[in-house]
């Protein structure tokens, strides 16, 4: 068979096993109330120690824009996840910490989903997700030409 199917047929691969990922992580996540987005601000947040970040840190981090990441700051207050408070250096900025009930959640939540996705990836012994992360970053340098 020619590369060209085979071009084609990793690419539809690929997309498939995002969508299913994306269908699993999504179930694992509402089982403790979260979405992939709101999980992802919030170990941001709890990876500082307790140090916060600016709206504008943590929409760079997550990749996204300043009103995506206003929206979903937004959500997280109203969820009493997320405190937003005066930044002592810039008064026209905000700092965001995790409330007491978000650091519960991620003590609770972190050693779970670590857990859960160690044996999502069980069924590739070391070499091999070795290989697969070496093969992704190859993939994503690609992209960029």
């Amino acid at each position: 068979m020619p590369d060209n199917y085979f071009s084609i047929r990793t690419l539809i691969e690929l997309t498939v096993f995002q969508d299913s990922l994306d269908d699993v992580l999504e179930m694992h996540f509402s089982r403790y109330g979260l979405s992939r987005a709101k999980f992802n601000a919030l170990i941001q947040l709890y990876m500082t120690g307790g140090q916060g970040l600016t709206q504008s840190e943590l929409g760079k981090k997550l990749f996204v824009s300043r009103a995506n990441i206003t929206r979903l700051i937004d959500r997280l207050e109203k969820e009493d996840l997320v405190a937003r408070k005066a930044d002592p250096a810039d008064k026209r900025a905000f700092q965001l910490y995790l409330t007491d009930r978000a650091n519960i959640l991620m003590k609770a939540f972190v050693p779970i989903h670590n857990q859960y996705v160690h044996k999502l990836m069980s069924v590739l012994d070391t070499d091999e997700k070795k290989l697969l992360i070496s093969l992704l970053d190859k993939l994503k340098k690609g992209l960029d030409q």
